[in-house]
Order: structure tokens, then sequence, then C-alpha cells
């Protein structure tokens, strides 16, 4: 037994012997590798590209639902401004035949919406239908210019009202 490949421990009073492998012939050479201490420039490079990758998607989804939210809440705007508009000419049209809709107006509350409105008579004597449209543009600046802007259309009929003489017995 070789005295360099013997080990001696001593555990609690007790010598014991533990036999280690043989050394082999090229150990004392400097071909050992040494252990890597960091990055390599390409695990940085792939790192950062996966990164940049989930970020764009990341900020895009965001963008999108910031984009569907205003979208939204425009829609949703337009709609109550067309009920407002159209209840306001339905009660006009309805408490006096004579009344005569205006033609367009604009909201001085929300400067980027407008509305239009037109109105027909159905029959001779009991029906008139009313068209309310809401025009709104993002910028208050291309609320004319058609490229941009997006509408909301109510239609609605209304009784005329009726006069004594037009009842028929």
């Amino acid at each position: 037994m070789n005295i360099s490949s013997d080990i001696t421990n001593i555990f609690s009073g007790k010598n014991q012997i533990i036999r280690s492998r043989p050394t082999p012939a090229h150990a004392g050479n400097f071909s050992r590798k040494v252990k890597q201490q960091g990055f390599f420039l390409i695990e940085v490079l792939v790192a950062t590209t996966l990164l940049a990758v989930g970020v764009t998607a990341a900020l895009n989804a965001i963008f999108s639902s910031l984009r569907a939210t205003t979208e939204a809440r425009m829609y949703t705007e337009a709609l109550f401004l067309a009920q407002k508009v159209m209840s306001e000419l339905e009660a006009g049209a309805t408490l006096n035949d004579r009344f005569v809709i205006p033609r367009s107006g604009d909201f001085r509350e929300n400067p980027n919406f407008r509305w239009i409105a037109s109105s027909e008579d159905i029959d001779e004597f009991w029906t008139r239908r009313i068209s309310v449209t809401v025009i709104w543009a993002t910028d208050a600046r291309d609320l004319y210019n058609h490229d941009k802007t997006q509408y909301y259309r109510i239609v609605t009929e209304v009784p005329r009202p009726r006069y004594p003489e037009e009842y028929k017995k």
C-alpha cells in the first residue's frame, strides 16, 4: 500500500483508513478545466434578445387594450349623447306638430362629438320618423374629416299630435 493513497481520519477516537483512487499519470499537468466564472457574450446576447421580444409583446398588448378601451368609451359616450338629442327632439316633435327638427349641432361639453338629425313623415297624419346621427373623432380637429370619424345612429318613430279636427267619427 502506498501511503500517499491512504488518508487517515480520526473519528471519535478511532482510526479509520479510507483509500482514495490512485492518481492518473497526467494529474500533474495543467490540462484541468477551470470553472466558469461569468457569462459568455453569446449568452448575454440571447438573454437580451429574449427580453426585448418579451417586452415588445407586453407593450403591444398594453397599447392595444388602451386603444380598445378608448374606442369603447367613445361608443358609449356617443350612445348617451344620441339618446339625449333624440329625447329632446322627440319631446318637441310630439308636443308640437309644427316643430322643425334642427339639422345639426354640437355638444359644448364634448368637443369631439357633433350630431346631425333628420325627420320625415311616415304617414299623412300620425307618425314621424326621427333619425339622429352622432359623429365623433379622437381629435376634435378631425371632426369634419370623414376618413377619421366614426358615427352612431339611432332612429325612432314618434306620434304626431292629434288635433280635434283630425279625428274621424
